[in-house]
C-alpha cells in the first residue's frame, strides 16, 4: 500500500473544501472495499477524506410513510433495521446477498 494522508471532515462543507484542496482525494466512511484496493494497489489516492462524522447514517421515516436512507448508513444496519426488514424485505435480503467481505 502508498502512502497517504488522512483527514477527518466535520461537516459537509468541509469534506467538500477538503477534496477540493486535494483532487483526486477519495472519501472513506467504512470504506473496507476501499482500503483492500488500496492494499492491492489497484486504487492509490494520496489522500482520504473520512465523512463518518457527518451525521449522514440514519434511518428516518418520511412524512408520506416511507424511510429516507442517509447516505453513511452502513449496509449491515440497514439490512438488520425492524422497518427495512418488515416492509422492503427484498432490499434487506438484496443488501446481505450483494455484501462483500
Amino acid at each position: 500500500m502508498k502512502t497517504f494522508t488522512y483527514e477527518k471532515a466535520k461537516t459537509p462543507e468541509e469534506a467538500a473544501a477538503a477534496a477540493a484542496r486535494a483532487p483526486g482525494s477519495k472519501f472513506i466512511a467504512g470504506g473496507t472495499n476501499l482500503l483492500d484496493l488500496m492494499k492491492l494497489e489497484i486504487e492509490t489516492p494520496a489522500h482520504l477524506i473520512d465523512v463518518n462524522g457527518l451525521g449522514l447514517d440514519k434511518i428516518e421515516p418520511t412524512p408520506d410513510g416511507g424511510l429516507r436512507i442517509g447516505a453513511l448508513v452502513r449496509n449491515t444496519d440497514l439490512a438488520a433495521d425492524e422497518r427495512i426488514r418488515r416492509d422492503y424485505g427484498v432490499l434487506s435480503r438484496a443488501i446481505v446477498a450483494g455484501a462483500s467481505g
